[in-house]
């Protein structure tokens, strides 16, 4: 994982959401059925709650924004509280537990093995840097709520790598949102500390859900129930 950060990210900071999105306008023009109708790097706001399913494990390891895929591989989601991350954060800031004693010390221990890597650290040492960036972006989601990734990094245009550092999902064929790649940390604590919102950008869409986007856009006088985030960007301007 960290490899092909290291690989993918200089060209992500180099390339401009409105080359991006001319991108996926083309492939939508040639296979319109495998692309959807919406601007695929537009930032959804939702309630963190109501993510309570991950899909990491299955899902492919490449970005897959503004595909439509479908299949059942919204069957074989995960619940977000049982992960790692979220349990040791749980543990941390909730039951008062001591970091190395929570589950995000394995987690790490974990990643090290693995990858070699954990979370940009390439040795146990950088654990405790680690424990300190997420107490600071706790009191940080605590006093300003969430805030996108382009405003903290306070630039004027927005590239490919600020939409790829939000929290990544998919959406399932009834409209479940499934957590699926970055921003976890993010996102359980937005949950831990009660956020009414927080930012997310859509991978894939389920073929059933996009078909809904479809008839909300073609016939929206025969669609009810349009409160989902989703939907809402059916007619809304792009951001």
């Amino acid at each position: 994982m960290g490899v092909r950060r290291r690989l993918t990210q200089p060209l992500a900071r180099r390339l401009t959401l409105s080359w991006c999105r001319r991108l996926h306008a083309a492939r939508r023009r040639l296979a319109p059925g495998r692309y959807t109708d919406c601007d695929p790097f537009r930032l959804i706001s939702v309630d963190p709650d109501t993510i309570t399913h991950s899909l990491l494990e299955s899902a492919p390891k490449y970005p897959q924004w503004g595909r439509v895929v479908g299949g059942d591989w919204d069957q074989h989601g995960e619940p977000f509280a049982d992960r790692s991350v979220p349990r040791g954060l749980r543990q941390r800031f909730v039951e008062g537990r001591p970091w190395d004693e929570t589950a995000l010390f394995d987690a790490f221990v974990d990643q090290l093995e693995r990858f070699g890597n954990a979370w940009g650290y390439r040795s146990l040492a950088g654990f405790d840097a680690r424990c300190a960036e997420i107490e600071a972006l706790s009191e940080s989601l605590n006093a300003d709520g969430y805030r996108r990734q382009e405003r903290l990094a306070t630039v004027d245009t927005p590239r490919l790598a600020h939409r790829a550092d939000e929290i990544g999902v998919d959406i399932g064929r009834d409209g479940e949102i499934y957590w699926r790649a970055y921003g976890q940390h993010r996102l359980a604590l937005a949950q831990l500390l009660g956020l009414d919102s927080v930012w997310v950008v859509v991978h894939r869409r389920h073929r059933r859900w996009q078909a809904r986007r479809d008839r909300l856009r073609n016939e929206p006088q025969n669609v009810t129930n349009t409160s989902h985030p989703d939907l809402a960007s059916v007619s809304a301007v792009s951001r």
